[in-house]
């Protein structure tokens, strides 16, 4: 027999006296760990605990591990996994229904799926009495359902089942559940405070598309990527399966591209006692602020090395699907070697920073954006440098320095002819003059291609010589080094003698 019983009316009488379950086999996994690579995939190791059946534990949570990452581990050395089945049709098995109330003692609070001569109820399993048991359906109505009645019962939201290989196969399992997921992603950015000739280098990682809750979780943001041969890919045994929901037990439409997993009956079935007078309230998440109200911050990080993997934790971290944070991964002193480049085949200068990496970590590739006296002294993209390696930073013209390039003919010499063509020697006198208004001395790298005989280069260096197809010209590379104090002047002079075609 089936009776539907008002709400009202069942809250003064069972509604009152509502126990809380014993411990069952049904559990939620907390997320602890979430491992994130810039490439876009996330590994995620969650733990929880379950009162086993007969060996046999189940949860609710349905990931989208990518094919072949799926993993389920006994937390106690000495147990093992053997199985782990996904099923539509979680049947909890008896031969009579007096059995019933015994083998539902343990869930008390969570859904089900109840089978009788006359119909099927889908509802909350609120109480177990002498001869039948209370169910509140998706319509919030109480129905009685007596025992005798019953054909079939299986659990709504919970399609994994886990069976342990263990010396207490009805005792307490505590089982750790890991995978990798797509998704989830941070990208990296520094900032670089310079102060002279040295910077101070902040590595910031912005966690992007999270798609759960982290309530004092560990976040790992990695540098490097392992190769994954299944990526894009969802694990065979896990296709067609999702996770269990509030939305399914609430009858509402909300979406969990993959549900929390202690937002599911479990949640509602533990909601009594959250729910009671003078209880204590989670001062984060849903209800208690989060997310950057008291989220998104964690403990200090610290740095692993695997392989060619850097790993940097950030524990104690709070944030919510939909919501973004960046954490500050390291922060350095590095050696800086500013320096301008001056092409004076034109007017172009740079501002050159030469990075020198002598910490334990690399830098990964990002920009950086460089300020110096609170003021933006450029962006550019950081490449990847292993530790003890340099790079450099080129960023846009250079401030704060003044170059001209100026030329005049010295002389000019006998032409002379080579097979039937006429060359014209030319002596030139070129001075390349460059001011520095800062308040520190600039190092300066002149780069100029001189064409012809080189008779005095001014100090300067030759970096390469190339010579013409045709004709006598040498094209030349030469390089200069200099250092101009503030507010001074300083001139190169060189001399070059070139050759000018007069034709046949």
């Amino acid at each position: 027999m089936l009776t539907w019983i008002a709400t009202l009316a069942v809250g003064a009488s069972w509604g009152a006296g509502l126990q809380l379950p014993p411990e069952g086999p049904a559990f939620a996994s907390k997320l602890k760990t979430l491992v994130v690579f810039k490439e876009g995939f996330g590994f995620y190791v969650r733990e929880g605990s379950a009162t086993l059946e007969e060996g046999w534990a189940t949860t609710n949570l349905v990931p989208q591990a990518i094919g072949g990452t799926f993993w389920v581990y006994p937390k106690n050395p000495a147990d093992r996994v053997d199985t782990v089945v996904l099923t539509t049709d979680h049947r909890i098995d008896f031969e009579k229904p007096e059995e019933l109330r015994s083998r539902l003692a343990n869930k008390v609070g969570l859904r089900l799926r109840v089978t009788t001569e006359t119909g099927v109820v889908t509802g909350l399993l609120t109480n177990l009495l002498d001869k039948m048991m209370l169910v509140r359906d998706e319509k919030e109505n109480y129905v009685a359902i007596e025992y005798a009645k019953i054909k079939r019962v299986a659990l709504s939201d919970f399609p994994v089942r886990i069976k342990l290989r263990t010396e207490k196969p009805g005792g307490k399992a505590d089982l750790g559940i890991a995978y990798v997921q797509d998704g989830v992603k941070w990208t990296p950015s520094y900032l670089l405070e310079l102060n002279g000739t040295s910077g101070r280098l902040t590595l910031r990682g912005t966690l992007l598309d999270l798609n759960e809750e982290l309530v004092d979780a560990n976040v790992v943001f990695v540098v490097g990527a392992p190769l994954l041969v299944n990526r894009g890919t969802v694990d065979s045994l896990l296709q067609g399966f999702v996770s269990g929901s509030l939305a399914a037990m609430l009858g509402r439409s909300i979406e969990f591209k993959n549900a929390d997993p202690l937002v599911n009956s479990l949640a509602e079935r533990d909601s009594a006692k959250s729910a009671a007078p003078g209880a204590l309230r989670e001062g984060r998440g849903i209800g208690g602020g989060g997310g950057f109200g008291g989220g998104g911050f964690g403990g200090p990080m610290t740095s692993d090395e695997t392989g060619e993997l850097q790993y940097y934790t950030k524990s104690n971290f709070y944030l919510r699907p939909g919501e973004r944070a960046m954490s500050m991964i390291f922060e350095i002193e590095i050696p800086i070697d500013p320096l301008f480049e001056w092409n004076a085949d034109g007017d172009q200068v740079e501002y050159i920073l030469t990075l020198n990496n002598k910490s334990s970590q690399p830098f990964t590739t990002g920009p950086v954006f460089v300020v110096e006296d609170l003021r933006p002294a450029g962006q550019q993209m950081m490449q990847y440098t292993a530790p003890g390696d340099k790079t450099e930073l080129r960023l846009a013209q250079g401030i704060g320095l003044k170059v001209e390039r100026a030329e005049k003919e010295l002389k000019r010499g006998d032409p002379f002819r080579i097979g039937t063509e006429n060359w014209l020697p030319i002596t030139l006198e070129g001075r390349l003059t460059l001011e520095n208004f800062r308040k520190e001395p600039a190092k300066v790298r002149i780069k100029r291609t001189l064409n012809g005989k080189l008779i005095d280069i001014g100090g300067g260096v030759v970096k390469g010589a190339e010579v013409a197809n045709s004709g006598p010209n040498t094209k030349n590379s030469v390089e200069w080094n200099v250092t101009v104090a503030p507010g001074k002047k300083h001139e190169i002079v060189y001399s070059v003698e070139t050759y000018t075609s007069m034709g046949r």
